[in-house]
């Protein structure tokens, strides 16, 4: 199997290095993901191409402007792998959660399960690095957010090593909703102003 392109092949060599940081900590997190299987239906396989081919990204410098696009159909693709070949959780979509300037150095994944029909209840699994780890008391808030504003919580979970993978449950209807987005809740601060540090669009 061919190694995969170098991210400096990719985005060239004029990005800053907190940037390219980044760019290789999601990298490093769609690739953790279990590999898609040798077919993939086709029925997926044309939704996805249909996707791409919505806007062309040739250029370097396009590529680097666009790379979460990049990086969200990367996404995708592993996730389908997970789906069809029972990686160990049920994805029906994985999101590739976008560092914010208030934390340049962390990247996320957010993987969606299926709806419980009976309790309405779903899962999901969030795998974050780069995040630091927060004092006693403190710990990492998962959000739905709606038109800028904190809208409903969907876990807490802190941190610990380079990479921290938690499975969370929720109810909500996502198309209610237009954002996911990662906060820190600090003891003695008025965290209704917490700052976000990771989001994405709830439109999957």
């Amino acid at each position: 199997m061919n190694e995969p392109p170098d991210l400096h092949d990719l985005v060239g060599g004029d990005l800053p290095p907190e940037e390219l940081d980044r760019l290789a900590r999601v990298d490093a997190l769609l690739r953790a993901v279990p590999a898609p299987p040798a077919e993939v239906p086709q029925s997926l396989t044309g939704a996805v191409m249909r996707s791409a081919s919505l806007t062309p990204l040739w250029t370097r410098r396009r590529f680097a402007g666009t790379l979460a696009f990049a990086a969200g159909l990367a996404a995708l693709f592993f996730g389908i792998g997970a789906w069809t070949t029972g990686g160990g959780f049920d994805a029906r979509a994985t999101v590739a959660l976008q560092a914010t300037e208030k934390a340049t150095g962390a990247a996320g994944v957010l993987k969606l399960g299926s709806r419980d029909d009976a309790s309405g209840n779903w899962e999901m699994e969030i795998v974050v690095s780069g995040l630091p780890k927060l004092p006693q008391g403190g710990y990492y808030v998962l959000w739905l957010a709606k038109d800028g504003e904190y809208a409903g919580t969907c876990g807490t979970f802190n941190v610990g090593g380079e990479t921290t993978t938690v499975r969370l449950t929720a109810s909500y209807v996502l198309s209610e909703y237009d954002e996911w987005v990662v906060t820190a809740w600090l003891p003695g601060r008025d965290n209704g102003k917490a700052p976000w540090l990771l989001r994405a669009s709830t439109k999957v």
